[in-house]
């Protein structure tokens, strides 16, 4: 039989912002997330011109009559130790990227490596022990949890699909997981409502820990809780890839949140990255007329200065995923779009400083 893996102590208690914590908690520079020492700068995930279409169907016999382009030729690394930050309005293919990295998804084009492996089309008894190092965090904590099993039972289903250590070392790693996350291991017994929101996601985040992963995929861990909740949710993951040498992808709306947690931040829309570069270059120079659009819609909690400022408003419809536009996908409500944009699609290109933007008129505009 397996021993279950080893999780590390957390050093310190986990400190989960009170009060005043919390709005310094999300206001913090953005210099936190540089702390990755330089033996984890190897690349863990390597994710190379991927697709994921989805088939349109028609008719009595199921005719495919179009894909949905959900993901459509993305490519990007992600370090050892480090954070990439998801971010583009709903339909951009932010969550579609997560599962395909999960393989819940196959995708239909492209490669992914975790690890040096390539992990694209592999077996299911490949997918078995890459779930082992590979975990998923997801949305909705009410929903991700089995109303008809205990917390013991939901935190140990994959250590048992496993097979992983004896009885007694199975309720030891209950209260190690539900302690590291910060809730009393008393509560093991309990079913899922019987708790609240940000308490369930500490559940959802205790499952994941429970098989010892290197890597985590967080769906928007934090969209369904509120401020204070969020703030304590984000403390935590902090923490937990500081003691553990966690990697994350940070799926998520909420674009401060994003740059709290993120060392590099990656911009979506219909599919593609417009913009990728580490999240401080993010949010103090944006380059692509659609990034402009976005950190302009973060909220400021100074409402002398937020009323002050001036929001970029995009107009236009946005187009289908079934038939994107010729170029430049954003050219159908970018106001600086001409007949280059339209008919040529942009490359993404470096613009110095590890900073990749997809647009023709970046020289121009910046």
């Amino acid at each position: 039989m397996s021993v279950i893996p080893d999780i590390k102590e957390l050093s310190d208690p986990v400190e989960l912002p009170q009060g005043e914590k919390i709005k310094e908690s999300l206001d913090e520079d953005i210099s936190i997330r540089d702390h990755a020492s330089t033996d984890m700068k190897s690349e863990i995930l390597v994710v190379n011109d991927l697709k994921m279409y989805f088939p349109v169907t028609k008719g009595l016999l199921k005719r495919k009559v179009a894909d949905v382009k959900a993901v459509d030729g993305v490519t990007f690394s992600i370090k050892k130790g480090e954070t990439l930050g998801l971010v583009g309005e709903s339909g951009s293919g932010k969550s579609t990227i997560g599962n395909c990295v999960m393989r819940n998804l196959v995708p239909s084009g492209g490669k992914i490596f975790f690890d040096g492996q390539e992990i694209t089309n592999m077996d299911k008894k490949g997918l078995k022990l890459l779930h082992k190092k590979l975990q998923m965090i997801t949305q909705d904590p009410y929903a991700s949890l089995d109303p008809r099993m205990t917390i013991n039972q939901a935190i140990l289903e994959g250590p048992r699909i496993n097979k992983l250590g004896t009885k007694k070392e199975q309720e030891e790693l209950v209260e190690r997981m539900l302690t590291l996350v910060g809730l009393n291991s008393e509560f093991k017994d309990r079913y899922p409502h019987e708790f609240s929101g940000g308490q369930r996601q500490r559940i959802s985040i205790a499952r994941a820990l429970a098989m010892s992963p290197s890597f985590i995929v967080c769906d928007e861990i934090v969209s369904a809780l509120d401020v204070s909740i969020q703030a304590q949710i984000v403390s935590l993951m902090m923490k937990l890839q500081e003691e553990l040498e966690l990697t994350y992808i940070f799926i998520g709306h909420d674009l401060s949140v994003v740059r709290h947690l993120s060392n590099h931040v990656a911009v979506l829309y219909l599919g593609k990255i417009v913009e990728i570069t580490t999240a401080e270059e993010m949010y103090d120079n944006p380059l692509h007329p659609y990034t402009k659009a976005l950190i302009s819609a973060v909220p400021i909690p100074h409402p002398t200065i937020d009323r002050q400022r001036q929001r970029i408003i995009l107009e236009g419809e946005i187009p289908s995923p079934i038939d994107p536009p010729k170029g430049c996908h954003f050219c159908t409500r970018c106001k600086y779009a001409d007949t280059r944009c339209r008919e040529e699609e942009p490359e993404l290109k470096d613009v110095g400083g590890e900073h990749f933007v997809a647009c023709h008129k970046i020289a121009e505009l910046n």
